[in-house]
């Protein structure tokens, strides 16, 4: 293939210099592409870092096996210093659930007590991702809390370290998060490789960072995006790709063309980030900001949005036309049914009684706080699941409105419809940004700095999902 002279010029770095590199790469600029030929220029032992499983598989299939290189993930690199460490461990993705479990046995009882297990278990793992083993305060649980808008009891705080320390004591059986976690408390010994490629590191949360500098390697590729860091509500690094430049030295180099975008919406997303261009050969392509009163809408096509209530209403309005839809992210469907589920309410009367009391408390909880994430997602879940329950009769069980969310959750066919988080990584013909107007508004009312750069990322991640056509909606 013909390669772009960033190509080029990234090619010759790492095969004249011994420099540590980091690639700022656009949507659509083909950086998978380029890892790949660049682990064809040097023969010496390397690991190649990718996200999630399925890309671990699919990338050991397309490069060439060679003794002493690996294609992992940041878990199963962590996994194998922890199998070396303390020989066979059982990995337990319920570990913490199980250590709460056993150590407030008889302290509670009923729907209140899985509740308080659960808002403690997710505590415990989200500490594990940006805590490296230092004392973790009060200052730092209510900035954690904050970010990740978890729900919470009053003694959550004691409740977290004191579980975190049994789960840290626990060797013999890890989680998922445990996997880069004890690496880093336990100073396993991690497997030697001369370079490290890097895939997607502006999402790595602190832990992985510091995962990354204990390999000591000689070299280090990274390649990612800082426009498209959106995860800073889940623990990853909004500065991460600085944070890792600084912290490898490496040389900073650009890939700027975007071979998924047509022009026109290359030309739109540059009204965002000036530093995407477009391929010469790539169609002229449409950005429309009107909408016929039927639009025809195809399996093909995405709908995305800042937040889920305007997706779960327009769902529900293309399934009384007829079209196949569904909205995506079955854990979205489960956070809403577990919010259901500890209402512990009779029925749909009761159980609105008791959401909106809830909503009540939890907004005058975030106002205290002057927290507008926590806003913003408490207003989207109240909206989002009395969406569900008005569509149900006052007597009816609330298992009927579980039940239907469950459905429109998980089915999988037809259009689908996304928030733009949900989104990253999907590409689409035409894509369709719903309440678009909304995707700047939230980019006004942030508080903190980088809150607003993250939501002016989330805007960049929509427009260059589309490949041809981006309509305004």
């Amino acid at each position: 293939m013909k390669w772009s002279n960033y190509s080029e010029a990234i090619f010759s770095q790492f095969a004249d210099s011994e420099d540590n590199i980091i690639v700022q790469a656009c949507p659509g600029s083909g950086k998978t592409t380029n890892i790949k030929h660049l682990w064809t220029l040097t023969d010496k032992p390397t690991v190649y870092l990718v996200f999630g499983k399925a890309n671990q598989v699919t990338a050991t299939a397309a490069l060439p096996q060679r003794q002493g290189s690996d294609v992992l993930t940041t878990h199963s690199l962590g996994a194998r210093a922890i199998y070396k460490t303390f020989g066979k461990v059982t990995l337990d993705d319920k570990k913490v659930l199980g250590i709460i479990r056993d150590r407030r046995r008889g302290k509670f009882a009923g729907k209140e007590a899985r509740g308080q297990e659960y808002m403690l278990a997710h505590s415990v793992s989200a500490v594990k991702g940006i805590n490296t083993g230092e004392i973790f305060t009060v200052q730092a649980y209510n900035k954690m809390v904050s970010t990740y808008d978890l729900d919470e009891y009053p003694s959550m705080y004691e409740d977290t370290v004191n579980t975190l320390t049994a789960s840290d004591n626990m060797t013999n059986v890890i989680d998922f998060a445990d996997q880069i976690r004890f690496p880093l408390i336990y100073n396993c010994a991690m497997p030697e490789y001369h370079t490290v490629m890097g895939d997607e590191v502006q999402d790595f949360n602190p832990a992985e960072a510091l995962l990354l500098k204990t390999l000591n390697a000689e070299r280090y590729v990274l390649v990612g995006d800082t426009h498209q860091s959106i995860y800073g509500f889940k623990g990853a690094m909004n500065n991460g790709m600085s944070y890792l430049k600084e912290s490898f030295n490496c040389t900073q180099m650009p890939l700027s063309i975007s071979y998924r975008c047509a022009q026109a919406v290359v030309k739109e997303a540059a009204l965002i980030y000036p530093d995407i261009e477009p391929w010469e050969d790539s169609p002229q392509g449409t950005v429309r900001r009107s909408l016929p009163e039927r639009e025809l809408y195809t399996s093909n096509d995405i709908i995305l949005c800042r937040i889920n209530r305007p997706l779960i209403d327009m769902a529900y309005d293309l399934l009384q036309r007829g079209i196949p839809c569904y909205v995506r992210g079955r854990d979205i469907g489960h956070g809403l049914i577990a919010l259901i589920k500890r209402q512990d309410a009779l029925n749909v009367r009761q159980l609105i009684a008791k959401l909106t009391a809830w909503y009540e408390r939890e907004m005058a909880v975030a106002c205290a706080r002057e927290d507008e994430t926590k806003l913003q997602r408490v207003e989207d879940k109240y909206g989002s699941v009395m969406i569900f329950c008005h569509r149900h009769d006052l007597d009816a069980p609330p298992e009927y409105v579980c039940s239907e969310i469950e459905s429109l959750f998980n089915n999988g066919n037809g259009v689908c419809l996304s928030t733009v988080h949900r989104a990253k990584g999907l590409e689409a013909d035409r894509c369709f940004l719903l309440a678009a107007t909304w995707l700047k508004e939230y980019e006004a009312i942030a508080i903190q700095p980088w809150k607003a750069e993250q939501e002016r990322n989330v805007r960049y991640v929509a427009v260059t999902r589309a490949k041809n056509e981006l309509v305004y909606m």
